[in-house]
């Protein structure tokens, strides 16, 4: 059953892809629809299994999930469910603006249902070799989103983000290298040279030299994907240019399965040398990115971009929490992951329909979006609160877990230092979504059943990371539990 369920994961949304790219513009979104309610109904069953059974393997080992993969997986095919409800609105736009042209839907929904795919994919490896393959083929497709209204903006943007990409993804490859290079040493040359969980049982017996070169290439490859500075700078073009269902995704849930990479590669260079190495790289490119964000914060102009440069602190925090390491810092980057993933790909979406609706992302055009568009208006205010971590949030409760972790682990100074440098970005983004939300009165809110539609699928998430902050499920309680003994280098 579990490779049934693996490769529904997989091949539903390939499948689906394929009949969308030559399907007309009508039916391209059903299609895309029906193959991707497959693959999150069969991803979704195997997360519940691995957290009632334990993990699961597949196709001779290959496949391996554990309680971290399944949380990942799970996030990732929450986001992109959201990216996909959100695509037709805006093809409809984009198709009223006169800017589709024919067959532009089909494609758009085909790379989606690739991009979504892939990174469903890679939580479900357990060969660092694959992973890399996985995550490459990401890099590809979602560079072709990127650059897909054509403008010359969102060109640039893509041929930016594929090469930062690819010569990041190059120092994850040769991260990789070393690592079998080390295992080899040990095991052989078998098949499972490359495999985490073998790889987490001999780690100890690993070459200490190969072990910290294979983690400092595969920080700075997978740090690049995940946007952490000083590698970011692909980012905040990418983002700002992506189609907005799309930047949800690559904020959401690309950075999320970057930084699953590297906890990776974390855990097994921590049984090889300690945690003292990894943890001290982990920590200091955390703050590095969070304050390297927080001037573009505080000074920026363009709503599309103030969001990316929110990802890149926010992904800074949670790169904090697992170089601090411990129970209560790993919870909250379990909790922070989740919160983060859901209100980012949520306020993409808001936000991309009032630069469309207002013609403009420019902070300083965008004022009175609070009466002119009230869902969106709304859901941008709430999610700019949850964001910068305002209580009650999901993200304000592991914002809180993180820094007393870094405080019980021995990382104090650190812990404050972020601290400080997350107070000054909340009051930044604060400032600047004021500026979008206070104006003049503007059209009465539409009360259409496509409005209502819109309205809870922004709502909807938005209420889940409130709640998260407010009270957490007993089943949701366990599984956190489990990824964080996963994370804290045991097994669940």
């Amino acid at each position: 059953m579990t490779e049934v369920l693996v490769a529904l994961i997989v091949a539903a949304p390939t499948a689906a892809g394929l009949a969308a790219w030559f399907a007309d513009d009508r039916r391209a979104g059903w299609l895309a629809a029906g193959g991707f309610v497959i693959a999150l109904a069969a991803g979704l069953a195997l997360a519940v299994g691995v957290f009632v059974e334990g993990p699961l393997r597949a196709f001779g080992g290959q496949v391996v999930v554990d309680a971290l993969g399944a949380y990942v997986l799970a996030l990732v095919l929450a986001i992109a469910a959201i990216a996909v409800a959100g695509s037709p609105g805006h093809l409809a736009h984009e198709r009223e603006a006169g800017l589709l042209r024919p067959h532009d839907a089909g494609r758009y929904y085909a790379l989606l249902l690739w991009f979504a795919g892939g990174l469903a994919a890679v939580p479900l490896l357990d060969n660092l070799g694959l992973l890399w393959v996985g995550i490459e083929a990401t890099t590809i497709v979602s560079a072709l989103l990127v650059g897909f209204a054509r403008t010359p903006a969102a060109i640039e943007a893509a041929w930016k983000y594929l090469i930062l990409g690819s010569i990041g993804i190059g120092f994850a490859l040769l991260g990789t290298l070393f690592l079998y290079a080390s295992s080899v040493g040990v095991l052989g040359e078998t098949s499972d040279a490359l495999a985490w969980t073998r790889l987490a049982e001999i780690a100890p017996q690993l070459d200490p030299s190969l072990a910290r070169l294979a983690f400092i290439f595969a920080l700075a490859g997978y740090g690049t994907k995940a946007g952490l500075a000083p590698f970011h700078t692909w980012l905040p073009d990418a983002h700002s240019q992506a189609p907005s269902p799309i930047s949800s995704l690559l904020s959401g849930a690309a950075l999320a399965v970057a930084l699953y990479a590297f906890a990776r590669f974390h855990l097994v260079t921590a049984g090889t040398l300690g945690p003292a190495f990894s943890s001290t790289l982990l920590v200091v490119f955390g703050l590095l990115s969070l304050a390297v964000a927080l001037p573009f914060i505080v000074a920026q102009g363009d709503l599309k971009r103030l969001l990316a440069y929110s990802s890149i602190e926010h992904l800074g925090l949670a790169t904090l929490a697992l170089g601090f390491g411990g129970h209560l810092a790993l919870l909250g980057l379990t909790l922070h992951l989740f919160s983060h993933g859901l209100a980012k790909s949520t306020i993409f979406l808001a936000a991309g329909r009032l630069v469309a609706e207002r013609g403009s992302r420019r902070i300083g055009r965008l004022g009175g979006s609070l009466a002119r568009s009230p869902t969106d208006g709304r859901a941008l205010v709430l999610g700019a609160l949850v964001l910068a971590g305002l209580p009650p949030s999901g993200i304000f409760v592991a914002e809180i877990a993180i820094l007393l972790g870094g405080v019980q682990t021995g990382w104090g100074l650190a812990a404050a230092a972020a601290a400080a440098l997350l107070a000054l970005a909340v009051a930044g983004l604060l400032f600047h979504v004021m500026q979008v939300s206070v104006g003049p009165p503007g059209s009465s809110a539409d009360r259409s059943p496509a409005s209502r539609r819109w309205a809870l699928l922004l709502g909807v998430p938005l209420t889940a990371v409130v709640v998260a902050g407010l009270w957490t499920p007993s089943p949701l309680a366990a599984a956190l539990d489990q990824v964080v003994i996963v994370l804290g280098g045991g097994r669940g």
